[in-house]
């Protein structure tokens, strides 16, 4: 592999208006994606409903996302850009070659290793991630083991795909990494069309595997552009591959806490006898699915803008640090509060209109919206850990996220174990919240610890007040939907749309309109802090 002789472009000024046309591409490519991703489910939850098939594949597609994330994809993310960037800016071409030959070839050996063991273990890790379906169902067993094979192939593809977009974000080339999302997409509606009619639920493995290649194969020419040509280079040796071996422990471990815990509710979910056209383990699945879109699209964007601020901040000295920390906090409460309501009063309507469809079936819609009640309780939660955990980061404190973590494992199993006796698979999902409450409260502790205080009583105020706007927003939303539905006909899809859209609508004006009766001004401070962040100056008007 070549890096080409001429000076590598990241070297070359990234000019603002490159910049701010990198960022409109991705934030339309973002929005396209998860758009065509939400297509796909829905689809996918017409063809197969919540029934044991659709059980089969999420066990089949985790249990290779894991070991894929956890040894490859998820370290490449973290190690790999900033390592590379580093070796860039030295300007030496040979060095840059050995450096990107190695990691490639590393991310391919580690790849095609995990493919062989995946293939060949996957009757013994398959039954380990859901044992309950030995009692209970053992077909979903032995239909997930054919399908993980499947979807081991798929993490090379997967793999590699991360490794191209890292080399190019690195080369400063942004479009193409943020569009192969929307390629994969695509291609898994188009594969999902034509090849489940014949193939069931493993024209869906097939057509992730199709979707993986495809993002890997739409990066290849761009790539080849900025100078990416194989070689056998394979230097373990070299500073920059050892400085990302050195990086790459940490960072597995935490990410080891993080995806066993998203693991241990399918795991518990396993035991639950399925119903008719309801299996447990799926429907968890698509109630966490919905759960978790507000929480990716307010906190992360929220974390990602505050962290510049936090990592500077935090040298500057632990009192603007903690305005900072402050400040995210508020910003979540007020962005996060009114979806827990929404989710909380509208749990039924929201499931219907996403889901119910074709084998989707009633008692699915039921089922569902039990488990996102049950999820929407620790929406706050889930939304603080991104801006808390940053906090932690910006100390350069990786470990203490993680160290909690394992005693949240710990707890999230015992939790689970206890509640779904009494609760079933809403037992599983509000466990899940409750584990939430305690991940976040303990982080806090330790970060009032070190930070001398939290600016609690601000907190405490804003938590107050969008509470009371949220429950203002809940009675006005379930007002709204009965009026509603006097006037169109909520059997038919189109009368549930508009009802759900008009009841959707009446509570964000109530949302806001109660906010302000009470002084909540974090939207206001929010929207000047972003303003002043894009402008490069810090933000004024901190309290």
């Amino acid at each position: 592999m070549s890096t080409g002789s001429e000076p590598p472009s990241s070297h070359r000024p990234f000019a603002a208006g490159g910049l701010a046309r990198a960022a409109g591409v991705i934030a339309a490519s973002t929005l396209a994606s998860r758009g065509l991703g939400l297509i796909r489910d829905i689809l996918i939850a017409a063809l197969f409903g919540a029934t044991s098939a659709k059980s089969a594949f999420v066990i089949a597609y985790y249990v290779p996302f894991f070991l894929q994330r956890l040894l490859v994809g998820g370290i490449l993310s973290i190690v790999f850009i900033p390592v590379l960037s580093e070796v860039l800016l030295k300007g030496d071409p040979e060095e840059t070659r050995q450096v990107v030959t190695s990691t490639l070839n590393l991310v391919l050996l580690v790849g095609l290793g995990l493919v062989l063991a995946g293939v060949l273990a996957a009757p013994i890790l398959v039954p380990l991630a859901a044992p309950g379906y030995l009692q209970t169902n053992p077909t979903v067993l032995t239909t997930a083991v054919d399908l993980s094979r499947v979807m081991f192939v798929s993490m090379v593809f997967l793999a590699l795909s991360g490794f191209l977009t890292g080399f190019l974000n690195a080369h400063h080339r942004f479009a193409v990494p943020a569009l192969a999302p929307v390629i994969f997409n695509v291609v898994i509606i188009g594969g999902v069309l034509t090849l489940s009619r014949a193939q069931g639920i493993r024209g869906v493995a097939l057509s992730f595997l199709l979707g993986w290649a495809a993002q890997f194969a739409v990066q290849i020419p761009a790539a080849r552009r900025e100078g990416l040509r194989w070689g056998t280079t394979l230097n373990l040796r070299h500073p920059g591959i050892r400085e990302m071996g050195r990086l790459a422990i940490p960072a597995m471990l935490g990410l080891a806490i993080i995806e066993i815990n998203s693991n241990v509710a399918r795991f518990f979910a396993s035991f639950l006898p399925p119903q008719p056209a309801v299996d447990y383990v799926a429907v968890l699945d698509y109630a966490f699915t919905i759960n978790q879109a507000p929480v990716g699209i307010f906190a992360l964007s929220l974390a990602t803008a505050l962290f510049p601020t936090m990592s500077r901040r935090a040298v500057e000295g632990p009192g603007l640090l903690r305005e900072t920390t402050s400040l995210g906090l508020r910003g979540i409460l007020f962005t996060m509060v009114p979806m827990m309501a929404v989710m909380l009063a509208l749990s039924g309507p929201l499931v219907r209109v996403i889901f119910q469809r074709g084998a989707f079936a009633p008692a699915a819609t039921h089922a569902v919206a039990l488990g996102l009640a049950g999820f929407a309780v620790g929406s706050v939660p889930y939304a603080a850990y991104y801006v808390v955990t940053r906090t932690f980061y910006a100390l350069h404190d990786t470990r203490t996220p993680v160290r909690v973590g394992v005693y949240m494992i710990l707890l999230n199993a015992a939790a689970d174990l206890v509640l779904m006796q009494w609760l079933g698979h809403t037992g599983i999902a509000l466990a899940t919240s409750l584990v939430a409450f305690a991940n976040v409260g303990w982080l806090l502790a330790i970060l009032r610890r070190r930070l001398g205080r939290l600016d609690g009583a601000a907190i405490l105020g804003t938590g107050i007040r969008t509470a009371l706007a949220g429950a203002v927003l809940a009675l006005v939303s379930l007002g709204t939907l009965q009026a509603a539905g006097r006037v169109v006909n909520p059997a038919r899809f189109s009368g549930a749309a508009l009802q759900l859209a008009a009841a959707l609508a009446a509570g964000a004006v109530a949302y806001l309109g109660a906010c302000a009766l009470l002084g909540v001004r974090e939207l206001a401070l929010l929207g000047a802090f972003l303003r002043r962040s894009r402008a490069g100056r810090p933000p004024a008007g901190l309290p």
